[in-house]
């Protein structure tokens, strides 16, 4: 891992235009806040967002934007990415960073499971790699991915 001196909301930025290339057809909205300037991986930083992006993009509804949320304090800077759609099950909730997690399939009559892949996985280390955390949240209105990324 590298750290420079970053404005992680320019990394964003950079990272939603190249999802918007690649997905022209769902809204991606960014909204900063704050200072966001501080000594991070640019590249790790970057695929933090690709991963929870596009996740919010597979399992969202089409018809509603992805937004990210970019906040810096004087301690951390936090980056929210929020979707709408199905609620994620609080036992799927419960493993979701653990690599190839398998939970029920989404398909309505099927008895398979799936593996969750390893995004999350990813995106989870590259934060404590940070000494940062993820989290998620998901109810019936809204399903959100908090990555806190504390300062040098």
């Amino acid at each position: 891992m590298t750290r420079t001196g970053i404005n992680v909301a320019d990394v964003i930025a950079d990272e939603l235009d190249e999802v918007r290339a690649v997905h022209p057809d769902r809204q991606l909205d960014l909204h900063v806040n704050g200072d966001l300037h501080g000594a991070w991986d640019a590249h790790r930083v970057q695929q933090i967002v690709q991963n929870l992006v596009l996740n919010a993009i597979k399992y969202g509804a089409r018809d509603t934007p992805v937004r990210v949320e970019v906040t810096g304090d004087s301690t951390h800077v936090r980056i929210d990415v929020r979707n709408r759609g199905r609620a994620i099950e609080p036992v799927t909730l419960a493993c979701m960073f653990n690599p190839l997690a398998r939970v029920p399939s989404q398909q309505q009559a099927s008895h398979k499971e799936e593996s969750l892949g390893l995004g999350l996985y990813i995106a989870n280390e590259i934060a404590k790699a940070h000494h940062g955390s993820i989290e998620a949240r998901s109810d019936e209105t809204e399903t959100s991915f908090s990555v806190s990324l504390p300062r040098q």
